[in-house]
């Protein structure tokens, strides 16, 4: 008998929940007017965010001049739209909890890259949405979470089955009858994320195969892979034999542009692997 998706969030002991601030920033991500100054003194409120923020922003990755000390400093510095993309991503990675024999470090460490890749490929094809593309990056991996903290023993399964060669997402159709971004969609659904957030995750798994092709779930789904195959050691060459031509296609790229594009992307760091220290 197949796992629905509801019977696993009621044998999820404490389904992760996301701070008030972490929540406010994101149903704002489309508001181009969105004021942070009340916003700021919310997450120096939240000490656990705000540190965590802060020792990131001070950190070598960012050079900065100067030591940052405050929320509104960091505004300064780094401006609006870098600071939220930092506080939701520690607010998300602090939400979660760890997993014992599960690697939760190179798990972050994918869905950084994941969320980073989306971006540039967002504001590459000039997407008046690269904010919430790379939230919905960061995210949409959380299924595979869910998955071991309510059935622990079928996500082993499942993760045993990819490191044999096995696809990811057509072993869990088989194994679930959903993917993993399903799973993701109904936690951002409990969370009350935007429609257009929850839709592109649920998309991401398959985005061709969807009843309405979108064009965030795309981004997510190619940054997704460039990242997975960059996380296995894979050459550049092989990640382009591999290479999510159709998708691509899908953002009105042109196929030839693989090559030249492809190290720049590779060459981008989200900057936020401390988070998941």
């Amino acid at each position: 008998m197949k796992l629905q998706i509801n019977q696993l969030f009621e044998q999820i002991h404490n389904v992760p929940q996301v701070p008030e601030v972490v929540r406010m920033l994101i149903t704002q991500l489309a508001d181009p007017n969105a004021k942070f100054d009340d916003i700021a003194k919310n997450v120096e409120k939240e000490q656990v965010i705000s540190i965590k923020v802060l020792r990131l922003v001070n950190s070598a990755h960012f050079g900065l001049s100067k030591k940052i000390g405050s929320i509104d400093d960091a505004v300064v510095m780094l401006g609006m739209s870098k600071l939220k993309t930092l506080v939701i991503a520690s607010g998300i990675v602090n939400s979660v909890p760890d997993i014992p024999n599960f690697n939760t470090k190179a798990f972050w460490a994918n869905s950084f890259r994941t969320a980073t890749y989306a971006k540039w490929l967002a504001e590459e094809i000039k997407l008046d949405n690269s904010d919430t593309v790379f939230t919905a990056g960061l995210i949409s991996g959380l299924g595979t979470i869910l998955l071991y903290l309510g059935a622990p023993k079928v996500a082993n399964e499942i993760d045993q089955h990819v490191k044999a060669g096995e696809n990811r997402h057509e072993y869990e159709q088989k194994r679930l009858g959903f993917a993993n971004q399903a799973v993701a969609a109904e936690l951002c659904n409990r969370w009350h994320f935007s429609d257009e957030l929850i839709d592109t995750i649920a998309k991401s798994a398959d985005p061709l195969n969807a009843d309405e092709i979108s064009i965030s779930a795309c981004i997510v789904y190619i940054a997704r892979q460039i990242s997975e195959l960059k996380n296995g050691e894979t050459g550049e060459q092989d990640i382009i034999n591999d290479f999510p031509v159709k998708e691509w296609k899908q953002l009105g790229l042109d196929a030839g542009d693989i090559e030249k594009k492809l190290p720049e992307i590779l060459a981008l760091e989200s900057g936020l692997d401390g988070l998941a220290g």
